[in-house]
């Protein structure tokens, strides 16, 4: 036993099941320890070198400088099952896209007068890709004597489809009754492509939703607040060139003028972790909305809070660069 594996058995025993499902849902059969090992040292080293660059080289405040590296090291942890659930996910709507036709053409060779191993072998084609090959497998383990229960049962364990598992359950009574299999499939096969028109159908119309989400936490949300740092910047420093105001202006009747006391600072940070945390949860909304499923958000997440961030900063720039020196704040 390596290092490696050494080190795998020492997590959790519900985490390394929870991976190794996940694992087996994305296809990969043998599933290799040093995988996890090397995506847990690469976190770690990043969050290092984001330490070390916040309080050595930008030279932020201690608790600014924890929390990023303790959110790498958390989303480390949870990097393996999300990396093996998208892959998963990608492997499904590929065989669902493809089990239609599949189907077809497996009812298409019991009308012939094949058995059901054979239809499935002849059936197994290579356009069908991983499909194909699952089949051909269960066609396979029929030949030896499996039953036709046990070797359908196998595919569903390697493939996180409801799709797929209930056509399976639908083929495997229809085999236990005696039925028409070949008529069960078509229509089968007609249903999938009903439910896939209605899923497409579904999406186009929450895509205006879906643009709004988009629009207000994306592109809304970072102008506001590059437009709320600069008036803030400016208020700020319109006091400072008023100096002390005579005590007989300052206080009036029951009226107190004071300088506001704003840490320009803290606020830029504060809208940064907003920034962060609302593009975030937009991420999973539209996933949610898009889908049904948040695992989606991260391919959305990341590339919101980049695009905010970016927007923020340039649109702050720019309001500096024009209205700067109108109030010399450059």
């Amino acid at each position: 036993m390596n290092y490696e594996t050494l080190i795998y058995n020492m997590l959790p025993k519900k985490y390394r099941e929870l991976i190794e499902n996940e694992a087996r849902y994305a296809g990969q059969e043998s599933f290799k320890e040093s995988f996890i090992f090397k995506l847990f040292i690469t976190f770690y080293i990043m969050a290092f070198l984001d330490f070390f660059i916040l309080i050595g080289l930008i030279n932020a405040p201690l608790w600014l400088s924890i929390i990023p590296p303790i959110l790498i090291l958390s989303v480390g942890l949870i990097a393996p099952y999300l990396i093996y659930s998208i892959v998963a996910e990608s492997r499904r709507k590929s065989i669902e896209q493809l089990l239609p036709d599949l189907l077809l053409l497996t009812a298409s060779n019991i009308k012939s007068g094949l058995t059901i191993d054979r239809a499935l072998l002849f059936s197994a084609r290579p356009e069908f890709g991983e499909l194909g090959q699952e089949f051909k497998k269960v066609a396979f383990q029929i030949y030896g004597g499996q039953s036709i229960e046990d070797s359908f049962q196998t595919l569903t364990t390697k493939v996180k489809s409801t799709i797929l598992g209930r056509t399976i359950g639908l083929l495997v009574e229809g085999l236990k009754s005696g039925g028409a299999v070949a008529k069960l499939l078509e229509e089968t096969a007609a249903d999938i492509r009903n439910t896939e028109m209605l899923q497409k159908e579904i999406q186009s119309s929450v895509m205006m939703y879906v643009m709004f989400i988009f629009m207000a936490a994306v592109l809304g949300a970072p102008f506001l607040f590059a437009i709320s740092a600069f008036l803030v910047t400016s208020t700020t420093s319109m006091w400072d060139d008023m100096g002390d105001i005579d005590a007989e202006f300052a206080d009036q009747g029951m009226m107190k003028i004071s300088k506001p006391d704003i840490d320009l600072e803290l606020f830029q940070y504060f809208s940064i972790a907003a920034l962060v945390i609302t593009t975030l949860f937009s991420g999973i909304l539209i996933s949610q909305i898009q889908s049904g499923n948040i695992k989606g958000a991260v391919k959305y997440s990341p590339v919101f809070v980049s695009l905010a961030l970016v927007i923020f900063f340039a649109a702050k720039a720019l309001l500096f660069t024009i209205f700067g020196d109108m109030l010399g704040l450059t």
